[in-house]
């Protein structure tokens, strides 16, 4: 058997021009010639006669995938709904995935080939060629994505709100004649990122951007007196009566920044990711205020009881889940720092006076990440300066300079812990003096980590690199994060370590791809979404960046920059968005409705409570994350 002819027994053979026809459909696109030969390799060509089945509604699945590249296909589902698949589409990848029964009949309607490709050739092949895991991972997230749309409600709040009222009008434009290093001064001159360029009559012809700009002159070599046109790509066009919300998820699934806003063939006006902050930073405006004027604690309290409400501002106000908790996350970080300065306060009355040494409070986990939600409890640690202010050496603690920051830390904790943030049960909390440290104290504990390497050090690390600045000198918070990024540079081998704490942590789904419900008993019959998912996303996200030098620490930020360094591939990184999106917006919407009704907001979720499209969604979701995790594993595991 060749890779270029296959065939198998009982069935025929697939030659050149079966293979070129099947690479030029969707199903494939992506995916390279070698990995498709190899693919093709391993198939059986079948043959339907017209009303033949090939397999039935509530089966057990043959372990075949199928490849129809001859005639025409019917599925129907359990009403009896009739669609088609005609060359070249896949079929039985719920299978594939999920290890379910077949969840339609499949019928020949006319005289059809299949292709039959065993699982476990497909998954072998998966870790031969990376770009059919990344076809495979790309479907995943389509069908997420899919079954996401469907189940989630009409947005309220900014993302209710026409295009009209948010979009950058005039739209700024330039005809043909313009050169390309005229639109650059331009958009340098008025600080705008995209210009459009139309024709004499007004029509658009497309748009030019700082990056395509560059593109043309630096890639394209075109001379800087080339006419913009020739820097101006497709747009994408949606009506002033466009919700945000819409908007949104036009921008997400083809990939664009910008959008125009067209009424009828004129364009009116422009509507980029910006326009849709601005929007929805504009109603946290007055959260934002209110907790700067809070004189007491109490008064903090008083706001800091409406989280739901700020939950469901920011979950309505936002098609991403990840952007909700960005912004509560702000809320949660806005309040402790009120808190602090409350402390700070109190401090001063009680004479204690200044502080003696600059340092910086920080937070760690998932309130660092930005990815907090309703009832984070405390995560934190401090930096302290070697050097005193004033003197050039540095120098250790004085007992009153160690007096000051010890009062200061407890003060800090027990404030923020009766304002609603629950003491660290790990006790994670500057107050512990594990976590209140001279910046060279940080610094060589992160090096002899990095010397030697263990499991206690790869969780620890696990949890505190993450960290972000709360309060106080950022620059201690840079110098501590450069020293990270150098020594993990520098000796790598912790990195395994981190991968080996995080596969302690299995996602939710187990053999025959069956949600795995938790057996604690806080969570007993339940997934948990947090454990199970979304920290193994943060965990190999955070690994990957430490092995690239990324800085970033919010997840969606680290894998972006992943995707942008070329570390992973498109196809995965989107998987793995996607999956993160839908299991923070089961988790906050469940949160959300626990604590409107008087309940302690958790981490689990009964599947049997949700409905089929969303028990689906967050199958799927679990097992982006365990292809994530193996590839995590793969490339770091012990």
């Amino acid at each position: 058997m060749s890779a270029s002819a296959a065939s198998g027994p009982g069935g025929g053979t697939i030659g050149r021009a079966e293979i070129r026809r099947i690479a030029a459909g969707d199903a494939f696109s992506g995916l390279d010639d070698e990995a498709l030969e190899a693919l093709l390799a391993r198939g059986r060509i079948r043959s339907l006669q017209p009303g033949e089945t090939l397999f039935h509604l509530g089966d057990p699945d043959r372990d075949l995938l199928y490849i129809v590249y001859e005639g025409r296909i019917e599925l129907i589902d359990a009403q009896s709904v009739i669609t088609s698949q005609e060359p070249v589409a896949l079929l039985a990848l719920s299978s594939y995935f999920d290890d379910e029964p077949y969840s339609l009949t499949a019928r020949a309607a006319r005289p059809t080939q299949v292709i039959e490709v065993p699982f476990d050739d497909v998954r072998e092949l998966e870790q031969g060629y990376p770009s059919l895991a990344d076809a495979l991972s790309r479907i995943i997230a389509d069908r997420i994505r899919a079954n996401s749309w469907q189940h989630r409600g009409s947005p309220t709040g900014a993302l209710s709100l026409q295009a009209r009222s948010v979009m950058t009008t005039p739209l700024t434009y330039r005809r043909p004649d313009c050169t390309l290093a005229e639109a650059f001064a331009l958009m340098d001159e008025r600080r705008i990122g995209s210009l459009a360029v139309l024709d004499e009559t007004g029509a658009l012809l497309g748009l030019a951007t700082i990056r395509t700009l560059a593109r043309a002159v630096f890639t394209h070599g075109l001379s800087t007196e080339a006419s913009v046109a020739e820097a101006a790509e497709r747009f994408t066009a949606i009506t002033p009566e466009t919700p945000l919300s819409e908007a949104q998820d036009i921008q997400a699934r083809e990939g664009v920044r910008y959008l125009v806003v067209m009424e009828g063939e004129r364009p009116i006006g422009m509507i980029s990711q910006t326009n849709m902050l601005h929007a929805v930073l504009a109603q946290q405006t007055v959260m934002r205020e209110r907790i700067g004027r809070a004189a007491s604690l109490d008064e903090l309290r008083t706001v800091a009881a409406e989280v739901s409400y700020v939950a469901r501002e920011a979950w309505n106000n936002n098609r991403e889940a990840s952007r909700a908790a960005y912004l509560l996350s702000e809320y949660h970080l806005q309040l402790q720092r009120r808190c602090i300065d409350l402390a700070l306060a109190e401090l001063r009355d009680e004479g204690l006076g200044e502080p003696p040494r600059d340092y910086a409070l920080l937070v760690l986990g998932s309130l660092a990440r930005r990815e907090s939600l309703i009832n984070p409890d405390q995560d934190n640690a401090i930096i302290i300066a070697d050097t005193p202010p004033g003197e050039t050496e540095p120098r250790a603690l004085e007992p009153a300079e160690a007096a000051w920051f010890e009062a200061f830390t407890e003060r800090v904790n027990t404030r923020l812990d009766e304002l609603g943030y629950a003491w660290c049960k790990g006790g994670i909390m500057a107050r512990n003096l594990g976590y209140r440290r001279r910046l060279s104290e940080w610094r060589e504990q992160i090096t002899t980590m990095a010397l030697y390497p263990s499991q206690t050090a790869g969780r620890w690390c696990n949890i505190f690199l993450d960290l972000e600045l709360l309060y106080g000198d950022e620059g201690l918070v840079a110098d501590l994060w450069a020293h990270v990024i150098d020594e993990l540079g520098t000796r790598p081998r912790l990195l395994r370590f981190l991968a080996g704490d995080d596969a302690e942590g299995q996602p939710a789904v187990g053999l025959f791809n069956r949600l795995i419900r938790s057996s604690d008993d806080a969570g007993k019959g339940r997934v948990d979404i947090k454990r199970k998912g979304l920290r193994i996303i943060a965990n190999g996200a955070r690994i990957y960046a430490l092995s690239a030098g990324v800085r970033e620490t919010h997840t969606v930020s680290r894998l972006k920059a992943l995707r942008r360094e070329g570390i992973l591939t498109t196809e995965m990184v989107d998987a793995v968005l996607t999956a993160h999106e839908e299991l923070l917006d089961l988790l906050l919407t469940h949160q959300i409705e626990q604590h409107q009704g008087g309940e302690a907001p958790d981490k689990y979720i009964d599947p049997t409570s949700l409905d089929d499209l969303t028990r689906q969604s967050l199958a799927t979701s679990m097992r982006a994350v365990k292809r994530f995790q193996d590839r995590v594993q793969g490339v770091f595991g012990l």
